[in-house]
């Protein structure tokens, strides 16, 4: 075999080690910010309800990342369900009033 092919052989060996060990360590790196990130949407949550309890924010520090991935699936619950009590609350509030104008029309021809 030729110096070159081995050569050829060799460099991409190397270029395929580096693109696999980018990938890996760019996952892990997404991975670190994501966690840095909802670590910090957490703290800023307890910051502003609950006016920067210290012992809330300590309790915050000591969860590990899964606990905060958990807390975070609770949160994205929590909006999904306040939104769908919003809609259902704009329903009844139309149904009711639609209700109250039938009634209205309903009792005005009675008494005409």
């Amino acid at each position: 075999m030729k110096t070159s092919t081995k050569l050829t052989i060799g460099v991409s060996v190397v270029a395929v080690a580096g693109v696999v060990t980018a990938a890996v360590v760019s996952d892990k790196v997404l991975t670190k910010v994501r966690y840095a990130s909802n670590r910090w949407k957490v703290k800023k949550f307890v910051s502003d309800k609950f006016d920067g309890n210290e012992t809330l924010l300590g309790v915050v520090d000591n969860l590990s990342d899964r606990d905060i991935d958990n807390v975070m699936t609770v949160v994205k619950k929590v909006k999904k369900g306040k939104k769908q009590v919003s809609v259902y609350g704009n329903n009844v509030k139309e149904t009711t009033e639609n209700v109250k104008e039938k009634l209205q029309d309903f009792v005005s021809s009675v008494f005409e």
